[in-house]
């Protein structure tokens, strides 16, 4: 079973909320309500897919800045007790980990107890109902890391923790360990644009073979803008994937011609190179735009 995280109102996300009703609702005779579902929005969204079905589902919602629910945990009748609800449990324990949590707190089904007491949480406080049927308050001190939470301000956390909502970050080096971010720069503002993008780097410097760059670019909020720009100069291409979110990209011959524009969403991707070429984008949906950008040097 692979886990991931998906986005709030993609169809991975929609098949999520069908699983959870058919486990935790629907045999209690509730719904989900309007409130219930946009709740989501703010959360980070997991999944298991076993062979492009989703089997799996769980919810990790920030409490403080050291602290984050677990919750809507539901695994397909047919995978139960076949270790999946422990993968997706640890899987999720190790993205809040990575978010610079420490410690994990769930409502825990009376019935269930036991699985999450194999998993290492333990009972806290006394029993509650909750929709209805009793509930037990868990929770489980998790190992932060501790460089990522040295290593980030406030500010970067914050962005990582935004990041996090929509996608993995996760770079798979052959024969070396998995990474995630190593730096982040802010640029404010960006090649003259408005508001503010940031630069997340993922490799070392070098890594990359006749590349100046691979990194995640991203455009916080609607209206942030990567200015105009060119490569010729320095003979390269680059390239733009939208990895998530929407966004404008403009592009023109020299500094005062005539521009195209063209709006872009997930898996799009662009291409600019040459003399006196010049780009631009800007953030036009209400989600980070997030960019990866691969910039290469032209052949000498």
């Amino acid at each position: 079973m692979d886990c991931y995280i998906v986005e709030y109102g993609s169809k991975k996300y929609n098949l999520a909320v069908d699983l959870r009703y058919e486990l935790l609702r629907k045999p209690l005779g509730l719904v989900f309500s309007e409130e219930d579902l946009k709740r989501d929005k703010e959360d980070i969204l997991f999944v298991g897919d076993k062979d492009g079905i989703i089997i799996g589902t769980c919810i990790l919602s920030k409490i403080d800045k050291d602290t984050v629910q677990l919750r809507q945990i539901a695994i397909d009748y047919h995978f139960q007790g076949n270790g999946a609800g422990r993968n997706l449990v640890e899987f999720a324990e190790k993205t809040a980990a990575d978010l610079g949590y420490s410690k994990i707190i769930l409502h825990a089904r009376k019935v269930v107890v036991e699985f999450y007491e194999k998993q290492e949480y333990s009972l806290v406080g006394h029993e509650f109902t909750e929709v209805g049927i009793p509930h037990i308050t868990m929770e489980k001190i998790i190992k932060t890391n501790t460089h990522m939470e040295s290593k980030w301000t406030v500010e970067q956390q914050e962005l990582l923790d935004k990041v996090a909502r929509f996608i993995d970050i996760n770079v798979v080096p052959f024969g070396k360990p998995v990474n995630t971010v190593l730096e982040i720069e802010k640029r404010d503002p960006m090649y003259g644009g408005n508001g503010v993008v940031y630069m997340l780097s993922v490799f070392e410097k070098g890594a990359l073979v006749n590349n100046r760059i691979g990194v995640y670019m991203v455009l916080p909020a609607k209206g942030d803008q990567a200015g105009f720009h060119e490569h010729g100069s320095k003979k390269e291409q680059e390239l733009y994937v939208i990895v998530h979110g929407e966004g404008k990209y403009i592009e023109r011959v020299g500094e005062e011609n005539e521009t195209r524009t063209l709006n872009l969403k997930k898996g799009n991707i662009t291409s600019i190179q040459g003399d006196n070429n010049y780009h631009s984008i800007i953030n036009t949906g209400d989600e980070p735009l997030i960019i990866f950008v691969v910039t290469t040097y032209e052949p000498k």
